[in-house]
């Protein structure tokens, strides 16, 4: 098995479910990256940045740039801890919320027409797998 191709495989569907989250979100200032943001706030109570940039495994610049956006068009909040300035809390909003509805009906519209014809166990052991290597791969984090 020539196993750079899960790598390869693993990145191009990143990508173009990346460009058909793009096309089919039509929230203002809500595009594929920042979406996946969102929705990661929105199954939290609050979260810091670097959160963000560690669970997620995205740059801390980008997401610095992201939660501005998303505050700005009143997605969410930022908010100073009291007892440690050098922390800000970020929280979703109501209308943060509402716009995670939206992008979770776009993601499974998009994953039923990708899955369409997959047997649900087999995408229960693909989940899990994934998991798996996913949290392997958090290692690699503590290299830097």
């Amino acid at each position: 098995m020539d196993i750079v191709r899960i790598g390869k495989f693993i990145g191009a569907l990143h990508r173009r479910f990346q460009t058909a989250m793009n096309r089919e979100i039509t929230l203002p200032d809500i595009n594929g990256t920042n979406a996946n943001f969102l929705l990661f706030i929105s199954e939290h109570d609050r979260v810091t940045a670097k959160q963000i940039t560690t669970e997620l495994a995205i740059n801390k610049g980008l997401v610095s740039r992201e939660m501005t956006r998303l505050e700005k068009a009143g997605y969410t909040t930022r908010t100073p801890d009291d007892t440690d300035h050098r922390t800000t809390w970020v929280s979703i909003t109501p209308q943060g919320l509402a716009a995670c509805k939206t992008i979770r009906q776009v993601k499974q519209s998009l994953w039923d027409q990708v899955l369409e014809d997959t047997p649900e166990a087999d995408i229960e052991t693909v989940f899990t797998e994934l998991e798996t290597w996913s949290n392997r791969a958090k290692k690699f984090d503590q290299s830097k």
